[in-house]
């Protein structure tokens, strides 16, 4: 069994680990589940199937399923629940995964010459008498998770064991994360901010709660009653935690919020101040197995639309052609550091020479070392803490008969952060109706653009590339 489980089993196996609305177990009740589901997901599975998928959103069925998984050693690839079939074909031939696990209300999904299996199917299937488990090496590959590129092709994204303890043991020291804390998970577990919490539990034996989509109002009850402590959020799930802060308070045994997708606002975190609601800051992508940089509380007035500092074991710099920018010199965002994907499956290196990930953000340090994202030389758009391509939503409507010219950019939203916006030079055989279908029927709905601008011509540079900067500060 999963080495990390049988350590928390040891140490203390009648403390609750995991928690429901409706249910908990508690270390001894969760190894034992984990045992149980790989004695009958063996049973699906040949001596070649050595990666896998899971397609779930959260519940205690995905929980179980990852560990017994990864106890039988078998690689996860872990597919995102909002892409259409056609996306999710894709990764999987890329992958090469011939099984994929599935939630019950998603096994209408068709994938030809995939084997398909519900977890009702895994509940139903007999035990094994016993299975033998393989030895587990801490550089073995533990997950792949797919993130789009510059080109609007997604690259799989190697996380090994040590890439997640690394991240699991720097958020450790950098929150001071204990076993008596519980974090509620209501993040994807499908997303490395949900995958890392459920990994933080094994490594730190903090209690996790999984919530099966995010729900301001039972969150906020349960950090009142301080049955969760701390939990990862996103711009859009802090503002609506504001809305939904009870009158009384939260529990004594609230610790953090964990924030990701971007910098809060000034004005949220002066709300959070008046309500003595702890917020960390942070900057990770599912290369760097979730947060590498994170900014204090203590600092978050003082260093507004900072990211933070590097966590323990992490090497930050900045360059631009190949030289170390000074303080306050915009360059491109590079790290190092044990939290570090390996690389990409399939795909070419993003690695310097010397060891550096190259982020393909830009960025700055002050003089002070704090970090500052300034820009995405990917043009990333981050809508609600999911991360949408330009190029890949260009590519999808420039396929239409009719569109001369399309540019994807992020428009701000006050929900959402960003949302995408798309800039069209069309004839009069084609109509925005006719675009917004084909973007709903071959992209995640997330990622379609909610506006549509006609013009006469794209702005573009002296090098005749188009100018999106121009067209966001339209």
């Amino acid at each position: 069994m999963l080495p990390w489980l049988t350590a928390q089993l040891e140490t203390h196996p009648e403390k609750i680990g995991l928690y429901t609305i409706n249910q908990s177990w508690t270390i001894a009740e969760i190894a034992s589940e984990v045992d149980e589901r790989a004695k009958r997901v063996m049973v699906f599975l040949s001596q070649n199937d050595k990666r896998v998928a899971i397609l779930s959103h959260n519940s205690s069925d995905m929980y179980f399923l990852i560990l017994a998984l990864w106890s039988l050693g078998k690689e996860i690839v872990f597919l995102n629940t909002h892409l259409t079939t056609q996306e999710l074909l894709y990764q999987l031939e890329d992958s090469g995964v011939k099984t994929i696990f599935v939630a019950d209300d998603l096994k209408e999904k068709n994938f030809n010459h995939v084997q398909l299996i519900s977890f009702s199917d895994i509940h139903c299937q007999p035990l094994l008498d016993s299975i033998s488990y393989p030895t587990f090496s801490v550089d073995a590959t533990a997950s792949i998770m797919y993130t789009s590129g510059t080109t609007g092709k997604p690259k799989g994204v190697i996380q090994t064991f040590r890439n997640h303890l690394a991240s699991s043991m720097g958020t450790q020291k950098n929150m001071n994360i204990t076993a008596q804390d519980v974090w509620g998970c209501s993040v994807p577990m499908f997303h490395i901010s949900g995958l890392s919490i459920v990994v933080r539990q094994l490594v730190i034996g903090c209690g996790v709660y999984i919530f099966e989509k995010f729900d301001a109002s039972l969150m906020s009850r349960l950090f009142k009653t301080g049955d969760i402590t701390v939990s990862s959020v996103v711009n859009v799930m802090l503002k609506q935690l504001l809305q939904a802060y009870p009158k009384q308070g939260y529990s004594d045994k609230f610790k953090c919020l964990l924030v990701g997708g971007g910098p809060v606002s000034k004005e949220m975190l002066q709300d959070c101040f008046n309500k003595d609601i702890t917020v960390i800051q942070s900057f990770g992508m599912t290369e760097t197995c979730s947060q590498v940089v994170a900014l204090g509380y203590d600092d978050a007035l003082q260093k507004i639309g900072s990211s933070g500092l590097p966590l323990d074991g992490i090497s930050l710099v900045i360059r631009k052609d190949d030289e170390t920018c000074e303080p306050m010199e915009i360059g491109e965002i590079l790290l190092s550091g044990p939290n570090i994907s390996p690389g990409y499956l399939n795909k070419s290196s993003s690695w310097t020479t010397d060891g550096y990930f190259k982020t393909g953000d830009l960025g700055y340090l002050d003089e002070d070392g704090y970090l500052y994202v300034v820009s995405r030389l990917s043009e990333l758009i981050i809508s609600g803490g999911e991360n949408i391509y330009p190029a890949e939503v260009e590519q999808c409507i420039a396929s239409l008969s009719g569109i001369m010219e399309v540019a994807v950019v992020g428009e701000h939203d006050d929900t959402w952060g960003e949302v995408p916006v798309a800039y069209i030079v069309m004839d009069d055989t084609i109509d925005i109706e006719k675009i917004s279908e084909t973007c709903l029927n071959s992209l995640a709905k997330y990622k379609c653009p909610k506006k549509y601008y006609v013009v006469d011509a794209l702005p573009r540079t002296a090098s005749g590339k188009v100018a999106k900067r121009l067209l966001v500060n339209e």
